[in-house]
């Protein structure tokens, strides 16, 4: 890795997906750094761009309909976005891994699980056979599995187990850095508290820098260094946990926030933010926010919202920043 560089810097990404004769605009602008060890959450509503942007990391999403218009996406100082297939291929597994958010269509129904966390070993690392399936073992282990389930299948696992499987896959290689796409929304709370806790032990003996894609600030919370909140394909507020926890700074932010109950609140009802997320097809001109949001004013809603530092780190995008408590 460089010295003193980011070990992931996203630049101005822009992804559009085109499809009877719409263009959906999905990641609009965004920018963001990730260091060496260090979690990022991505928080936003259902169809904000956050698996859009993985993907674009990961370079597999499906060409057409998608098209990354605009953008780079600098990882350990190159640019994946110009990497020929044949070394994206290499990347892929070895530097980058991802876990989806249904272990049920990850995995391969027919195959032993132990062979399907082998795979990706020999793929990688140019192992022989049986030095692999001894990897593998092992990376069962690490995760809570007995080795003796090795020659299980799929369909033999708990959700859970399933899950835990996906991320042995995803961490056999000690790849540097490691997206989770939503990895707990299919579980119960009691077991994605259990695999949160795996997640992060793993990360700290790896030293894997990890973009969380969630919709719960707890898991945030518990979980994330720095947080990014995106809405409609754009980076809305960015900073460390405690500045966007303690000192949000944009009215999407404070409507998020307002829905979560609390056990101060005693029986005031939560505040919903109103309305729907906007088309990504027909986004609204200025701040796509402006539609929903209580402060918005004439300026917001015409030209190019731009990003101010409200302080060291924390970015925001909006002409009238508000702060918590105020």
């Amino acid at each position: 890795m460089q010295e003193g560089k980011p070990l992931l810097s996203i630049r101005n990404l822009s992804v559009e997906y085109h499809a009877n004769d719409s263009v959906i605009k999905a990641v609009n602008g965004v920018s963001l750094d990730l260091e060496a060890g260090c979690t990022l959450g991505l928080v936003g509503e259902t169809g904000s761009g956050k698996t859009t942007i993985a993907k674009s990391i990961m370079r597999i999403l499906l060409q057409p309909p998608a098209v990354i218009r605009a953008g780079e996406i600098f990882f350990d100082g190159r640019d994946l976005l110009k990497l020929p297939e044949k070394e994206m291929r290499k990347v892929r597994g070895g530097e980058i891994s991802m876990v989806f958010q249904d272990p049920m269509t990850a995995l391969n129904p027919i195959a032993y699980v132990g062979d399907q966390i082998a795979e990706a070993i020999r793929l990688h690392e140019k192992l022989g056979k049986l030095e692999a399936k001894r990897k593998a073992a092992t990376m069962l282990e690490m995760v809570g599995i007995p080795a003796e389930r090795y020659e299980d299948y799929p369909h033999q696992f708990s959700g859970g187990m399933k899950q835990r499987v996906i991320i042995a896959i995803a961490l056999a290689c000690n790849p540097h850095l490691l997206l989770a796409d939503e990895p707990t929304t299919a579980l119960d709370v009691t077991i994605q508290a259990q695999v949160l806790d795996m997640m992060e032990n793993l990360k700290r003996q790896l030293n894997t820098a990890m973009i969380l894609i969630t919709h719960d600030l707890g898991i945030v919370a518990r979980n994330c260094d720095r947080v990014a909140i995106i809405y409609a394909g754009s980076i809305m507020e960015i900073g460390t946990k405690e500045d966007v926890f303690d000192g949000y700074a944009h009215p999407y932010t404070e409507g998020l926030f307002g829905c979560i109950p609390t056990v101060h609140m005693g029986s005031r009802r939560l505040t919903p933010i109103a309305g729907m997320i906007p088309d990504p097809a027909n986004l609204p001109e200025g701040c796509p926010f402006a539609p929903r949001c209580r402060y918005a004013a004439d300026e917001c809603r015409r030209g190019v919202i731009p990003t101010a530092e409200v302080a060291p780190g924390h970015r925001v995008r909006c002409l009238h920043p508000i702060h918590k408590g105020a």
